[in-house]
């Protein structure tokens, strides 16, 4: 017997897919050109946040001003595309000495764990930050119930 608990195989597997995943999104649209693969020149990161009356995604579009971005929603997932034009111009005069920065269109859509109630959804924009309030309908929330407890 070991001198420690062994925990659930499955919580390393899951662990690991997770932190694969989170790899592979950063190298598809982590700042690098991904044009052979989906089309675009970039693709803003993310993160998404469930509470238990909705969920909140964050999306990082630093230099897009936001007239310059959609955001749908359509069954379980949400769209947000979006323009990011140079800051400066570019001719054939003009020599990159370091480029990181990418410009172009971009698409990002976001696969839902559950329903959202699309009346309900909301967008605001800050600091270079896209947030999206997207609420669970009322019968999705997790409900709690309290329970007495009679003394005998």
């Amino acid at each position: 017997m070991a001198p420690w608990p062994i925990p659930d195989p499955q919580f390393f597997i899951n662990r690991l897919q997770d932190e694969m995943n989170r790899v592979v999104e950063r190298v598809w649209h982590g700042g690098i050109s991904t044009r052979p693969f989906d089309g675009q020149e970039w693709g803003p990161a993310f993160d998404l946040y469930e509470y238990p009356d909705r969920f909140v995604l964050f999306v990082e579009v630093p230099g897009v001003h936001p007239n310059e971005i959609d955001v749908s929603h359509a069954a379980n997932s949400v769209t947000i595309r979006g323009r990011k034009e140079p800051t400066t111009e570019i001719n054939e005069q003009t020599r990159a000495v370091h480029a990181e920065r990418r410009f172009g269109a971009f698409c990002r859509t976001v696969d839902l764990p559950a329903e959202v109630d699309s009346a309900r959804v909301s967008a605001k924009f800050h600091g270079g930050v896209l947030e999206v309030t997207l609420p669970k309908p009322e019968a999705n929330r997790p409900k709690s119930v309290k329970i007495e407890i009679q003394d005998e």
